[in-house]
């Protein structure tokens, strides 16, 4: 599937003329790093690397086989801080697991079924759908060789990892890779088994690494709806929009961007305690009377006051 979206390159193919003769003397693979090392796109300031690998396996390519490790480019949503709770008290909804005819029921009682037709369920045991399971060999299969133009950034899924060596001896053939694909400005398409289930990757290099996208598969995507063709505009439009445009080409400081909505929660939150407190009563310990609290007095058992 080919792409009309224009995108930012990993690498390029170098300059016309080299000081060595491609033919008689083949260039190092230090001499293509460091002429692709211009070309590269660097990673925004002030990231945190990544904790831990979320993958280990092998990418085999050719003749070579690279043992590697992989970390998630990105952390994942994480889930929203708020609950359900009940209006008039405060007590958390629950939501117990209900079968319409016996009422609740635990875990241990629920099975996965297949909708075979209406109140028509096919019971599946656990066994029978863990041999529907990729089989994980960890190796990264690499089925074709394309140019960058031809993969879209439509196709990503949003989950990447950043592919390093996992060892010192496999920094050699590590660096091999990098070279060749980068060579070329070359993408390679393949699969892995990731999570259970079967994936499509693209694989590329970005800022003299390797980068592995998880892709759609063809059968999600989907072409943008038919509409009717704008008539073109203006060439002097076309330039007025594009002066309008100056201010916002600046340099870029990614810390700009920050999603606000946790520092937003918190204030909010503090806000709310605060509240809290001013509305309480002044709290008193025990045996120690204040001037906004009355002594209490005894009552004897007779009822009339000592």
């Amino acid at each position: 599937m080919t792409g009309t979206c224009t995108r930012p390159r990993t690498a390029t193919r170098g300059p016309a003329t080299s000081p060595r003769n491609a033919q008689s003397q083949p260039r190092t693979t230090a001499e293509l790093t460091n002429e692709l090392s211009a070309h590269t796109i660097a990673n925004p300031p002030s990231v945190p690397p990544a904790a831990r690998s979320s993958w280990s396996g092998t990418l085999k390519l050719g003749a070579i086989t690279v043992p590697l490790k992989g970390y998630s480019a990105a952390v994942t949503q994480r889930d929203s801080p708020l609950h359900l709770v009940h209006a008039g008290c405060g007590s958390r909804i629950q939501q117990p697991r209900r079968c319409p005819k016996h009422g609740e029921i635990s875990s241990e009682q629920i099975v996965k079924a297949f909708e075979f037709a209406p109140d028509d369920d096919i019971v599946l045991t656990e066994e029978e759908l863990n041999q529907l399971k990729a089989n994980d060999d960890q190796v990264i299969h690499i089925e074709r060789m394309l140019s960058a133009r031809q993969l879209d950034l439509f196709l990503l899924s949003g989950r990447t990892l950043n592919l390093i060596p996992a060892h010192a001896a496999a920094a050699d053939a590590y660096q091999l890779v990098i070279a060749a694909f980068a060579r070329a400005d070359e993408w390679a398409l393949g699969r892995l088994v990731m999570s259970d289930r079967q994936q499509l990757i693209g694989l590329r290099v970005v800022d003299q690494r390797l980068a592995l996208h998880v892709l759609h598969w063809p059968a999600q995507w989907r072409a943008c709806p038919a509409f009717e063709a704008p008539k073109p505009p203006t060439l002097t439009d076309v330039e007025r929009l594009s002066a309008s445009l100056a201010p916002l080409r600046k340099s870029l400081e990614w810390s700009a961007f920050q999603d606000d909505f946790d520092q937003k929660l918190t204030d909010l939150v503090s806000r709310k305690l605060a509240a809290r407190q001013r509305g309480k009563p002044t709290v008193v310990v025990k045996g120690e009377p204040t001037k906004s609290t009355p002594r209490r007095t005894t009552t004897p058992r007779s009822g009339r006051a000592a």
